[in-house]
Protein backbone atom coordinates (compact mmCIF):
# COMPACT_ATOMS: atom_id res chain seq x y z
CA UNK A 1 0.00 0.00 0.00
CA UNK A 2 1.49 3.52 -1.14
CA UNK A 3 0.07 6.82 0.72
CA UNK A 4 1.38 10.41 0.26
CA UNK A 5 1.53 12.85 3.02
CA UNK A 6 1.17 16.05 1.60
CA UNK A 7 2.62 18.29 3.97
CA UNK A 8 5.09 19.36 6.72
CA UNK A 9 4.93 17.40 10.09
CA UNK A 10 4.89 19.15 12.62
CA UNK A 11 3.23 19.36 16.13
CA UNK A 12 0.09 20.43 15.23
CA UNK A 13 -0.50 18.10 12.29
CA UNK A 14 1.83 15.04 13.33
CA UNK A 15 -1.31 12.60 15.27
CA UNK A 16 -3.36 13.12 12.82
CA UNK A 17 -0.97 11.97 9.90
CA UNK A 18 -0.18 8.79 12.15
CA UNK A 19 -3.93 8.00 12.69
CA UNK A 20 -4.80 8.88 9.65
CA UNK A 21 -2.56 6.00 7.51
CA UNK A 22 -3.50 3.91 10.66
CA UNK A 23 -7.06 3.82 9.37
CA UNK A 24 -6.31 3.90 5.63
CA UNK A 25 -4.67 1.02 6.27
CA UNK A 26 -7.41 -0.62 8.06
CA UNK A 27 -10.01 0.50 5.80
CA UNK A 28 -8.05 -1.06 2.86
CA UNK A 29 -7.84 -4.17 4.95
CA UNK A 30 -11.53 -4.11 5.60
CA UNK A 31 -12.00 -3.74 1.68
CA UNK A 32 -9.34 -6.87 1.32
CA UNK A 33 -11.61 -9.28 3.53
CA UNK A 34 -10.72 -12.56 3.00
CA UNK A 35 -8.52 -12.16 0.05
CA UNK A 36 -5.64 -14.95 -0.05
CA UNK A 37 -3.11 -11.61 0.22
CA UNK A 38 -2.54 -9.19 3.10
CA UNK A 39 -0.77 -6.21 3.28
CA UNK A 40 3.11 -6.54 4.33
CA UNK A 41 4.47 -3.32 3.27
CA UNK A 42 3.09 0.48 3.81
CA UNK A 43 5.47 2.89 1.48
CA UNK A 44 5.23 6.19 2.65
CA UNK A 45 5.79 9.05 -0.58
CA UNK A 46 7.30 11.97 1.33
CA UNK A 47 8.29 14.39 -1.70
CA UNK A 48 5.63 17.34 -0.46
CA UNK A 49 7.18 16.85 3.82
CA UNK A 50 9.19 19.73 3.53
CA UNK A 51 10.02 19.17 7.19
CA UNK A 52 9.26 17.16 10.18
CA UNK A 53 9.93 18.10 13.82
CA UNK A 54 10.18 15.68 17.09
CA UNK A 55 6.77 15.40 17.46
CA UNK A 56 6.62 13.79 13.69
CA UNK A 57 9.44 12.27 14.42
CA UNK A 58 7.73 10.74 17.72
CA UNK A 59 4.11 10.38 15.58
CA UNK A 60 6.27 7.96 12.56
CA UNK A 61 7.92 6.08 15.60
CA UNK A 62 4.42 5.07 17.20
CA UNK A 63 3.61 4.19 13.48
CA UNK A 64 6.08 2.22 13.15
CA UNK A 65 5.49 0.26 16.43
CA UNK A 66 1.61 -0.19 15.46
CA UNK A 67 2.64 -1.31 11.83
CA UNK A 68 4.90 -3.77 13.40
CA UNK A 69 2.17 -5.23 15.44
CA UNK A 70 0.59 -5.94 12.03
CA UNK A 71 3.66 -7.69 10.71
CA UNK A 72 3.38 -4.34 8.24
CA UNK A 73 7.07 -3.03 7.15
CA UNK A 74 6.90 1.20 7.20
CA UNK A 75 9.17 2.17 4.43
CA UNK A 76 9.76 5.54 3.17
CA UNK A 77 9.99 7.31 0.02
CA UNK A 78 11.43 10.03 -1.45
CA UNK A 79 11.92 12.15 1.33
CA UNK A 80 13.21 15.31 0.96
CA UNK A 81 17.20 16.04 2.45
CA UNK A 82 16.15 18.38 5.41
CA UNK A 83 13.61 15.50 6.26
CA UNK A 84 16.34 12.59 5.48
CA UNK A 85 18.67 14.55 7.70
CA UNK A 86 16.20 14.73 10.77
CA UNK A 87 15.58 10.90 10.16
CA UNK A 88 19.10 9.57 10.85
CA UNK A 89 19.72 12.25 13.65
CA UNK A 90 16.68 11.21 15.31
CA UNK A 91 17.97 7.78 14.96
CA UNK A 92 14.46 6.95 13.43
CA UNK A 93 16.47 5.88 9.82
CA UNK A 94 18.10 2.86 12.30
CA UNK A 95 14.85 1.84 13.98
CA UNK A 96 13.11 0.98 10.81
CA UNK A 97 16.17 0.04 8.92
CA UNK A 98 18.24 2.20 6.31
CA UNK A 99 17.55 0.06 3.52
CA UNK A 100 13.57 1.20 4.08
CA UNK A 101 14.53 4.87 2.94
CA UNK A 102 14.50 5.33 -0.71
CA UNK A 103 15.03 8.04 -3.06
CA UNK A 104 11.61 7.41 -5.28
CA UNK A 105 8.37 5.59 -5.07
CA UNK A 106 9.80 2.83 -8.04
CA UNK A 107 12.71 1.89 -6.22
CA UNK A 108 10.68 1.35 -2.52
CA UNK A 109 8.34 -0.75 -4.85
CA UNK A 110 11.13 -2.71 -5.88
CA UNK A 111 12.40 -3.54 -2.93
CA UNK A 112 9.13 -4.41 -1.52
CA UNK A 113 8.21 -6.65 -4.53
CA UNK A 114 10.10 -9.62 -4.67
CA UNK A 115 9.96 -9.74 -0.72
CA UNK A 116 5.72 -10.17 -0.81
CA UNK A 117 5.25 -13.36 0.93
CA UNK A 118 2.38 -14.60 -2.22
CA UNK A 119 0.69 -17.20 1.37
CA UNK A 120 0.49 -14.76 4.23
Amino acid sequence: MIVRVDSAIYFSNSNYVKERILRWLTDEEAVKGDYHTRIQFLIVEMSPVTDIDTSGIQAFEELHRSLEKRSVQLVLANPGSAVTDKLYTSNFANIIGQDKIFLTVAEAVAYCSPKLDVNP
